[in-house]
């Protein structure tokens, strides 16, 4: 794939003027940097608790940059990246998510696997989530090879210690986005929480058509 880029730009109810960047293909590589720096800022926060290194955080964006069809948004207040959306065909994803599928009723080469949608907290609650995934489905539709959106949430329970009071789940933004959870389609993962332990997570997958 040519190594290329397309940019957008929002003015927000707020007077915001933010500028999306899709990156596909070798340009994908310009912004790893960028990729890591958010997931490392990002996964702390709960429900992820997620305690990255930036040399693990590198060699997993990487992959973006090496997969084909794989796809990097990054929204940009001026100069600074405070969001991004990413995806890859699920083929080309870990073993642990290709294997959720075995046995459903979608072929697994018809997926396309929504990795991160992650904002600022500046950004949230803005509708800038929404522009995203559609500027990401459209691009996706234009493949002409992928019928099935999916992606995955982590599952805490509402009594967690560390949920904050008020935390709203990513599950309403995919319910009134169109996606629908599906109960017997989980995977697991384990990564070092933010208190220096490792613990096993149960993960959640949700499809959305594309057809």
């Amino acid at each position: 794939m040519k190594n290329r880029y397309h940019e957008e730009g929002w003015i927000m109810d707020d007077n915001k003027s933010i500028t999306a960047r899709m990156l596909v293909g070798t340009a994908i590589a310009d912004g790893l940097d960028a990729m890591a720096t958010l997931r490392l800022g990002i996964f702390p926060e709960y429900p992820y608790l997620y305690q990255g290194r930036r040399e693990d955080e590198l060699q997993y964006v990487s992959t973006y940059a090496q997969a084909p069809d794989a796809c990097v948004i990054l929204a940009y207040d001026g100069s600074a990246v405070i969001g991004a959306a990413t995806g890859m065909p699920l083929v080309h994803e870990d073993a642990q998510m290709r294997d959720a599928f075995a046995g459903t009723a979608f072929p697994l080469n018809e997926i396309y696997y929504v990795g991160e949608l992650l904002f600022r907290p500046a950004y949230r609650n803005c509708g800038l989530g929404q522009k995203l995934l559609a500027r990401l489905e459209n691009h996706i539709r234009s493949l002409g090879d992928y019928r099935t959106l999916a992606c995955a949430t982590v599952e805490r329970p509402d009594d967690h210690p560390l949920r904050p009071h008020d935390y709203i789940p990513i599950t309403r933004f995919l319910a009134r986005t169109g996606f629908v959870r599906l109960p017997e389609v989980t995977t697991r993962f384990t990564w070092r929480e933010t208190d220096g332990v490792k613990r096993d997570h149960l993960m959640q997958f949700w499809i959305k058509s594309l057809v």
